[in-house]
């Protein structure tokens, strides 16, 4: 995905926000609009699949986490650390925007 069309993304997400935090929640809120969830990924080489985001886990310093199922068992996992399993186009794109925003806050 070009870099235009990330940041035209990040700005219907963020257009109002004033830092970095208001930022982030601002693309969280995104993503649990445009995510289609259940999303298959793979973690650490296992497949898993991601049912939905950990708003209480998520937060500025440690990026969004997720929930996802792994053999029965739901855990938690940074959204950036997975890969993903041929999403819908339109978490495809979502994905890619918060993974862009992440790396030019400089945690990525």
């Amino acid at each position: 995905m070009d870099e235009a069309k990330l940041e035209s993304l990040l700005e219907e997400a963020i257009a109002h926000c004033y830092d970095e935090e208001e930022e982030f929640w601002g693309l969280f809120c995104a993503l649990q609009m445009h995510l289609s969830f259940p999303l298959l990924a793979a973690a650490q080489g296992a497949d898993v699949e991601i049912v939905g985001l950990d708003e209480p886990g998520s937060g500025l310093q440690q990026g969004v986490m997720v929930r996802i199922n792994e053999g029965g068992q739901e855990q938690t996992a940074s959204l950036s650390e997975l890969e993903f399993a041929a999403p819908d186009p339109a978490s495809a794109e979502w994905l890619a925007a918060y993974r862009y925003w992440w790396g030019k806050t400089g945690r990525g």
